[in-house]
């Protein structure tokens, strides 16, 4: 709490800043305190600029939003692997990786048995949650290859104003590589511990007669750890809790766009296998649980600026999604026999936006949603004995639409507001609101005040996943949210940033799966209250010289209003640090990273313990003519880190992966 009234009274002393305080750039003899520069000077400093904010580009201190943008070149010098690993870096994200999926979580929040569904995941703003589990992959079921990640904005916060469903702590939006950026033929390719390779094939480029095209196709494959200990099942019938070979995983994955003109045509498809080792929903120990999870879609879409200051928008899309689990199990006689369970579905959409910026001072957005699955189906059945215990088939449309007005009230003070209304054929209509303050008493520093509300749709997977005999849950409504935040930000110079932030959400009818490990049904506890009081700082660097640093620090307390108790798998404290440093100058570099998190509770209220985690990277680009190499070791001090094991679990805790390398090679044609 001490840490949370120092963050506000640094904000409110931002809020009468004149630039004094601050030491000057340090660039040796032409160093020059900060205090002399001018209002021009100042105005000069280049700002970062994000669109997934309020769907059109704007500064990131104009933008009603508490915002971080993680490039391509990061990602390169950090040597990321998956989407998770980028959101690991990011001031108030973190994941949680049960050996089966990872899982987003934001400020303090990554309910267990989720599959991130409070964060709304976006490709180039194309909606990739899906409706059966509302699935924001960060794993290799993530369908874009990071290394045609271009740059991923990280927008904080309620967004359903915007964005309707999933939008519910914050939205992530990945913008893919352009086909000039590519330039040519890319390929690369990367070895790792446990038998990892991977391969990808690109190629973009833009032609003379205005048509861009990129294709590009990926492929995943790891035998994982071949040997992991659980001391749950440590016995002689169980292999003393050691399970061998099944941690494999093999994700291939395509993706391309094509363009002319206003229109772009672009499209994806991943299939991701795992084998999971950790003998989930009662299966037994040591033997092959496999889930298969595939997601494609295909859009096409409409772009086109005006000269009178419209911005229109408009995209048309089919989307599937298919999950396929296979599950052994034993009888009372040690019989064995084979569950499977499946989902799959399609639905098709529609969304336009207009943007009309009237004048400096003043611009309106409206923008309109339509979605319709063609269909939503859950399958559960025993094999060898055939037995049916599941069969159902949903159905889900809905209709957004959204109004935003942006109006600069003076030369400092901005005011933004909107609201979202949005029909559900299964639950009804809700409105959702936001309202964002932003003074700025330079142009270099921004004070917002924000309010947001945000709703979670109950998915299919909630509200028709149900076995004979078994309890339905009546009247099950959205979750929703209310966030006031207070953000300060500001650029030193054209090298350093500071941004700090104090908020405080509450959450109301949340809903929780609670498995039963015996038993494939489903149990939902709802109209559960929880509410989050949080605090951030961090500061970013980013040199002449090539050096980058950035350091953050979160302290956040989620808990149940019913109880106080602290919510499980919530670390209340989190630090991070990237440290990039130049070798040899734009061509080399060596980097360093650090993630601190705080103990967790468990399902059986223990502690994981704090969780320390050193990567190290070196990465060269252009060292060789069109090659780039980079080799990384990851938990580089080999520790033990837990994270607490989901209601499916017999295991209270579940340990990650301890040291591990990589190796990659690019080459550019």
């Amino acid at each position: 709490m001490r840490a949370i009234c120092s963050l506000a009274a640094w904000m409110s002393a931002l809020l009468v800043y004149d630039g004094s305080w601050i030491a000057g750039r340090a660039h040796g003899a032409d160093a020059a305190p900060l205090l002399q520069l001018s209002l021009e000077e100042l105005g000069e400093i280049k700002v970062d600029t994000v669109f997934a904010a309020s769907m059109f580009t704007q500064k990131v201190t104009d933008a009603p939003s508490a915002v971080s943008i993680v490039t391509r070149d990061e990602i390169q010098r950090f040597g990321y692997r998956t989407l998770g690993e980028i959101v690991q870096s990011v001031r108030g994200f973190d994941v949680t990786n049960d050996r089966s999926y990872t899982s987003l979580g934001v400020r303090g929040f990554n309910r267990l048995g989720d599959f991130g569904g409070r964060t709304l995941l976006l490709i180039d703003g194309h909606r990739m949650n899906d409706p059966i589990f509302d699935t924001a992959a960060g794993g290799n079921d993530f369908l874009v290859d990071v290394d045609l990640i271009e740059r991923v904005e990280f927008i904080r916060g309620p967004g359903s104003a915007i964005y309707g469903n999933n939008a519910f702590f914050g939205v992530i939006n990945v913008i893919t590589r352009k086909p000039a950026d590519v330039g040519g033929t890319e390929a690369s390719a990367s070895i790792g511990s446990n038998e990892s390779y991977r391969g990808r094939l690109s190629y973009g480029h833009a032609f003379a007669n205005g048509v861009k095209l990129l294709l590009s196709g990926s492929y995943f494959s790891s035998e994982g750890e071949d040997r992991i200990y659980f001391k749950e099942f440590d016995s002689r019938a169980t292999n003393r809790g050691i399970a061998e070979g099944l941690d494999k995983e093999i994700a291939p994955s395509i993706f391309g766009s094509l363009s002319f003109g206003d229109f772009k045509l672009q499209g994806g498809y991943v299939d991701r296998e795992k084998h999971t080792p950790t003998a989930p929903y009662g299966t037994v120990f040591n033997r092959d649980t496999v889930t298969f999870d595939t997601r494609g879609y295909l859009e096409l879409q409409y772009k086109r600026h005006f000269t009178n200051g419209l911005d229109i928008a408009a995209r048309a899309h089919y989307d599937q999604y298919d999950y396929h689990g296979v599950f052994p199990y034993e009888t009372d006689e040690g019989v064995g026999y084979l569950n499977q369970d499946s989902a799959r579905a399609r639905w098709v959409g529609f969304e336009a936006h207009a943007t009309w910026a009237f004048s400096e001072r003043f611009r309106v957005s409206l923008g309109l949603d339509w979605r319709h699955a063609i269909e939503l189906r859950q399958r559960n059945y025993d094999e060898s004995p055939y037995a049916l215990i599941l069969d159902r088939r949903g159905d889900q449309d809905l209709f957004g639409t959204f109004l935003e007005v942006q109006s600069d009230l003076t030369k400092k003070l901005t005011l933004t507001t909107g609201a979202r209304f949005d029909y559900y054929s299964t639950f009804g209509n809700t409105v959702n609101p936001r309202a964002g303050l932003i003074y700025k008493p330079r142009p270099s520093t921004a004070i917002k005040l924000l309010y947001g509300q945000a709703f979670r749709a109950p998915n299919e997977f909630e509200i028709n996943y149900r076995a004979p005999g078994s309890m339905e849950l009546a009247g099950i409504k959205p979750e929703r949210i209310r966030t006031l935040e207070l953000v300060g930000e500001h650029y030193f110079d054209p090298r350093w940033r500071a941004t700090t932030s104090v908020y405080y959400s509450r959450i109301e009818d949340l809903i929780d799966p609670v498995p039963d490990i015996t038993n494939p049904a489903l149990e939902l506890t709802g109209a559960r209250d929880a509410e989050v009081l949080g605090a951030s700082f961090e500061v970013e660097g980013k040199l002449d010289s090539g050096l980058l640093t950035r350091a953050s620090y979160t302290r956040q307390h989620a808990t149940d209003r019913e109880t106080g108790l602290v919510l499980t798998n919530s670390p209340q404290d989190v630090a991070k640090a990237q440290l990039s440093v130049p070798i040899v100058k734009g061509k080399l570099f060596a980097g360093l990273e650090g993630v601190y998190s705080g103990g967790r509770y468990t399902l059986q209220r223990q502690q994981t313990g704090d969780a320390w985690l050193l990567n190290a990277t070196v990465f060269s680009r252009e060292l060789w003519p069109n090659l780039e190499f980079s080799a990384s070791i990851y938990n580089l001090l080999d520790r033990t880190n837990r994270v607490p094991g989901g209601s499916e679990h017999l295991q209270d805790q579940l340990e990650q992966d301890g040291r591990s390398f990589r190796l990659k090679l690019q080459y550019r044609f």
